[in-house]
């Protein structure tokens, strides 16, 4: 069960940050603006300001690093984990302020069922980037594979805090919401 959880919500992960290229990280000064009209914005533009946030997100201004970006990106949705790995490792090492190769890293790691690294990896994107809704969202639902249902509605809150137009967050929210609701605090 765990390892399909993993798989799943890994997949999805990969799945996301492939659909967008690159373009600037997230000390980027134009996130605090989308964020905002993602936060209090109508949702017919949702879509729109969170593939532009993704976009900032995945460029770390370093061509070299964008590169190497590229390829453990392509090498993880190919199914080259161990190189996708060896590839975001070097990532880290020379820019270790880009948090989009944390979550990256993570989602590779959580694929190859490497919770604890998956975990490690998705903390410190966030520590980076505390707005990462992609990463918590991740995190929500590896609590919630774990049992720790009222963790992971914290999680999904947190989430949904900077992207509440993500009905499946606000879904698992709510059925979590019931679920501790029928529980002792």
């Amino acid at each position: 069960m765990r390892t399909r959880i993993f798989t799943l919500f890994s997949g999805l992960f990969l799945a996301v940050f492939a659909a967008f290229p690159a373009l600037a990280d997230q000390t980027d000064p134009r996130l605090d603006s989308l964020f905002e009209e993602l936060r209090v914005g109508d949702a017919i533009r949702a879509e729109e300001n969170v593939a532009r946030i993704i976009e900032i997100w995945a460029d770390s201004q370093s061509d070299t690093v964008d590169l190497l970006y590229q390829r453990a990106e392509l090498s993880a949705n190919n199914g080259a984990f161990d190189l996708s790995i060896a590839l975001l490792d070097h990532i880290i090492g020379l820019a270790p302020n880009f948090a989009q190769s944390y979550a990256l890293r993570g989602t590779v790691r959580l694929t190859q069922e490497d919770g604890a690294g998956a975990i490690e990896d998705f903390s410190r994107a966030l520590e980076l980037e505390p707005r990462h809704f992609l990463v918590r969202v991740t995190l929500a639902e590896i609590l919630l594979a774990g049992g720790s249902k009222r963790e992971a509605y914290e999680m999904f809150q947190k989430a949904l805090e900077w992207n509440p137009h993500d009905e499946n967050a606000r879904d698992r929210a709510r059925y979590l919401r019931r679920e501790i609701d029928g529980q002792e605090i």
